[in-house]
Formats: C-alpha cells, sequence, structure tokens
C-alpha cells in the first residue's frame, strides 16, 4: 500500500493538529482527512475511500462508540480499520471497546513511536483482510484449548485466518486466546480413502459472537482465528499451503477482498 488515506475524527484542533503532523512525518506521502465529530466523519467517509480512520471516544453530536456502531454495521464500510483513542485505561474499558470492533486502542496521551506501531499493526490488519479467502467443501474441525476439544465447522480459511462455527459454546473460549486447529478435509489427490487431518494450525481468538439465531436457548457461536505467519510446524505449513493451492485450481467462490 503506497498512499494512505486516514482521517483523524477529534473534537479538539490541537489533537487533530498533532496527530495529522504526526502521521505527515510518519508516512510522507500519506492523505490525512480531519473531522469533528462523528457525523462529519461520515460524510468523509461516504464521500471519499479511506483506508483508516482514528477516532476519539467522547466528542459531541456523534461519538466515538457510535461511529465504531455505524461503521461496522455498514457494508462497505465494515473492514476499514479502526483506531480509538480515549483517556480512559481501564482494562474493562478497552476490552469492551475491543469487542465492539475496534482494530487498536490508545490511550491519550500518546507517543509518535506509540501511534506509529498501531497504524503499522493496523496496517498488517488490512493485508490480512484482502488476502483471498476460500469457502471450503465438505468438512469439520476442532478447537484445542486448555485440554479441551471443542467441534465445529470451518467455514472459510487463508493464510493468517480462518473462520470457525459451532453448535454448542465453551466458556474457555475468549478473545485473545491462544488455541490450536485441526481441520479433517477430503483429500483433494485422492491419495487417501477418507479424510487428510491438518493438525497444529496455532492460532489467535480475534472474534467471538453468538450466531444469529431467534432461538432464545441456541449456544452457537463462531469465531474467527488470526494464524500468524511462522507460527506453524514446516509440515503444517506445506499441507496448508497444498490445500490452498487445491483451492484456488478447484473453487470459484471465493471471498471477499
Amino acid at each position: 500500500m503506497n498512499k494512505v488515506t486516514f482521517l483523524v475524527v477529534d473534537d479538539s484542533v490541537t489533537v487533530r493538529d498533532l496527530v495529522r503532523r504526526s502521521l505527515k512525518a510518519i508516512f510522507g506521502g500519506a492523505e490525512v482527512m480531519l473531522a469533528e465529530d462523528g457525523k462529519a466523519a461520515l460524510r468523509l467517509l461516504r464521500e471519499k475511500k479511506i483506508d483508516i480512520i482514528i477516532s476519539d471516544w467522547n466528542m459531541p453530536n456523534m461519538n466515538g462508540e457510535e461511529l465504531l456502531y455505524t461503521v461496522r454495521s455498514d457494508s462497505e464500510l465494515k473492514e476499514i480499520p479502526f483506531v480509538m483513542m480515549s483517556t480512559n485505561s481501564d482494562r474493562d474499558f478497552i476490552i469492551m471497546a475491543i469487542q465492539l470492533g475496534v482494530t487498536q486502542y490508545m490511550v491519550k496521551p500518546f507517543t509518535a513511536d506509540e501511534l506509529e506501531k498501531k497504524i503499522r499493526s493496523s496496517l498488517n490488519v488490512l493485508c490480512q483482510r484482502q488476502a483471498k479467502r476460500y469457502a471450503l467443501p465438505a468438512h469439520v474441525a476442532e478447537i484445542h484449548l486448555k485440554g479441551k476439544r471443542i467441534p465445529g465447522r470451518l467455514l472459510d480459511l487463508s493464510r493468517t485466518g480462518a473462520a470457525f462455527a459451532g453448535e454448542k459454546f465453551d466458556p474457555n473460549l475468549g478473545l485473545f486466546k491462544p488455541c490450536e486447529l485441526d481441520l479433517r478435509l477430503r483429500d483433494p489427490d485422492g491419495l487417501e480413502r477418507d479424510t487428510v487431518l491438518i493438525s497444529g494450525l496455532t492460532g489467535r481468538i480475534v472474534r467471538l459472537e453468538a450466531e444469529a439465531s431467534f432461538h432464545p436457548t441456541s449456544s452457537a457461536f463462531k469465531l474467527a482465528l488470526y494464524l500468524p505467519p511462522g507460527n506453524m510446524e514446516r509440515d503444517v505449513e506445506l499441507r496448508l499451503t497444498k490445500l490452498l493451492k487445491w483451492l484456488a485450481s478447484k473453487t470459484p467462490d471465493v471471498i471477499g477482498e
């Protein structure tokens, strides 16, 4: 990504200017748009292509939480990385912000180095989301976490992530918890009679939500895993590469750019 367009949202002119100057110094060719509240930010989001949003939490007219909810609910905007700024450093508050869908969270005051770190991390998330994700043929999957084996279905897969659905939520599941993912899929080459097992896909839970359902007693859930590049064993990586190549050649259902 050669040129990044930022949208900085804050009701303080001083803060907007400081963040703008920092972004210009860190990312020389960057374009920085400014908005004084969530309503002004939404107008700009409808008019221009924005790559990253950096927003304050407390603002008049429309605050950062309301802006975040609107962005994440909009099919055209929901994938934009969202960096939230706030003076609130309480752990529970930060966890709530993450559960609401922020990509990164910064506690004011922060340094230019801290800002750069959060932005580069957000750019990595953007690149991961742009990676091709493939819908899978008939399969089953299992999450291994704290000695528990949680069965389910794998919805899609890429080199850096996977979407998993289960019928029964387990309280051991939680945001940012490390786990392993095992896949049982039909052998692409037909070399084995039944299934081929890919085990040891190490990852971290980065999204966790209830499955949309009208049944009041449903415990179905969905989660997203981040699979850090370079963290898997060589033979596991080779199996995953083989599977993704096969899916790329055989499966027309490519999900999202």
